[in-house]
C-alpha cells in the first residue's frame, strides 16, 4: 500500500460556513421528522381521534401522539397505501441534497422542472395503480382520493387492464424524467444481475459436486472393450482353427485310407529307431500308386506323353503349328470341292 494510506493522519475539525451549517441542521431535522412520520404511519389505529373521525375519552395508541394520528389519517386519506413511501422519499431527498451540497455547478431550472414533473407523475400513477389493483386499507381507499379519481376516470374508458397498462407507461416515463435513467440501461443492469446470480449458483453447485473425469472412465471402458474383443476374437480364431484342422484330418482319413496308418505312425509316440517292432510309421507306409509325388508314376498315360511338352521335351509350339497346318489343308480341300 502507498504511504498515503499507511501513515497516521491528524484529523482536524474544520468550521463550516453559515450556509452549510444551516443545510446540515435542516437535513438532520428532516430525517428525524421522516423517522417520526414512519412510526406514526406504522402505529396508526382507526380508533384514535383524527381528521376523519372523533373519539371520546379514549387513549391514543399512535406512537406519534395526537399529531401523529392526525397526520397519518390525512396521508392515508389522500395517498392510501402509498403514504408509506413518503418517509422513504424524504430520506432519499435529504441524502441527495447532502451529496450535492458542495457542488458549485449552475442550476439547470429546466432539469429541475423535469424532475418535479417526474415526481408528480410517479405519485399520481402509483396511487392509480394501487386503487385499481390493491385492496383497501382500513376504511381508506387503497389509492386514496387521488387513486380513486384516476381509477373512476380510466376504468369506464380502458377497463382495468387497459388502465393498468396506461398508468404503467406513464409511471415509466415519470421515472425517466425524475432520475434520468434510460430503460435500456435499466434492462442491461437487470440482465447483468440475473446472469451474475445464475453464475454464482451454478459455480456453487459445481463446487458442491465431486468432479469426475468422465473422459478417463470412457477411455478405460473403451480399453476394456478392446481387450475383451481381442480375447473373444482370439478365442474364436482358435476354435475356428481347431475345427478346420479336425475337418482336414477327417477328410484325409476318408479320402486316403493310408492316411489312418500315417496318423497312427505320427501320433503313436514311438521312435523310428526303437528296437521294438514298429507297426505304423511314416517311413514304413507304402506309397499310394495314384500319388505321383511319392510313387514315381507319371501323371498322364504313356500314350499321351507325346502331346505333353513337359514330359517329352518337345516345345509347345510344334503341336500348335501342326494343328494350324492341318486346318489350312482342310480349308483348301473344301474350296476345291466348291469350285
Amino acid at each position: 500500500m502507498s504511504q498515503e494510506y499507511t501513515e497516521d493522519k491528524e484529523v482536524t475539525l474544520t468550521k463550516l460556513s453559515s450556509g452549510r451549517r444551516l443545510l446540515e441542521a435542516l437535513l438532520i431535522l428532516i430525517v428525524l421528522f421522516a423517522v417520526w412520520l414512519m412510526a406514526a404511519l406504522l402505529s396508526f389505529n382507526p380508533s384514535d381521534p383524527s381528521w376523519s373521525q372523533t373519539a371520546w375519552h379514549e387513549p391514543i395508541h399512535n406512537l406519534g401522539g395526537m399529531p401523529g394520528a392526525w397526520l397519518a389519517d390525512t396521508l392515508f386519506f389522500i395517498f392510501g397505501v402509498m403514504a408509506y413511501t413518503i418517509p422513504v422519499i424524504i430520506v432519499g431527498g435529504c441524502w441527495f441534497a447532502w451529496r450535492h451540497q458542495s457542488s458549485d455547478e449552475y442550476i439547470d431550472y429546466f432539469a429541475v422542472s423535469l424532475r418535479i414533473i417526474g415526481v408528480l407523475a410517479l405519485i399520481l400513477t402509483s396511487c392509480g395503480l394501487a386503487a385499481i389493483n390493491a385492496d383497501d386499507i382500513w376504511y381508506f381507499a387503497s389509492g386514496g382520493v387521488i387513486g380513486s379519481l384516476l381509477s373512476t376516470t380510466l376504468q369506464p374508458l380502458l377497463h382495468s387492464s387497459g388502465g393498468t397498462i396506461a398508468l404503467l407507461c406513464v409511471w415509466a416515463a415519470g421515472l425517466t424524467l425524475f432520475t434520468g435513467w434510460s430503460w435500456v440501461t435499466i434492462a442491461e443492469k437487470l440482465g447483468g444481475w440475473i446472469l451474475n446470480i445464475l453464475t454464482f449458483a451454478s459455480n456453487r453447485t459445481r463446487r458442491d459436486d465431486t468432479w469426475v473425469d468422465e473422459d478417463e472412465y470412457e477411455d478405460d471402458e473403451e480399453y476394456e472393450d478392446e481387450n475383451h474383443g481381442k480375447q473373444h476374437e482370439s478365442r474364436r480364431a482358435r476354435i475356428l482353427r481347431g475345427a478346420l484342422a479336425r475337418r482336414k484330418r477327417l477328410a484325409e482319413k476318408f479320402i486316403n485310407p493310408m492316411g489312418r496308418q500315417t496318423d497312427a505312425a505320427l501320433f503313436s509316440g514311438k521312435r523310428m529307431d526303437d528296437d521294438e517292432e514298429i507297426i505304423y510309421t511314416a517311413r514304413g507306409v507304402a506309397a499310394d500308386p495314384d500319388d505321383v509325388l511319392f510313387s514315381g508314376n507319371r501323371a498322364t498315360q504313356p500314350e499321351y506323353d507325346e502331346y505333353d511338352p513337359l514330359l517329352n521335351g518337345a516345345p509347345i509350339t510344334e503341336p500348335v503349328a501342326v494343328a494350324a497346318a492341318a486346318t489350312r489343308r482342310h480349308k483348301a480341300g473344301l474350296r476345291r470341292l466348291n469350285l
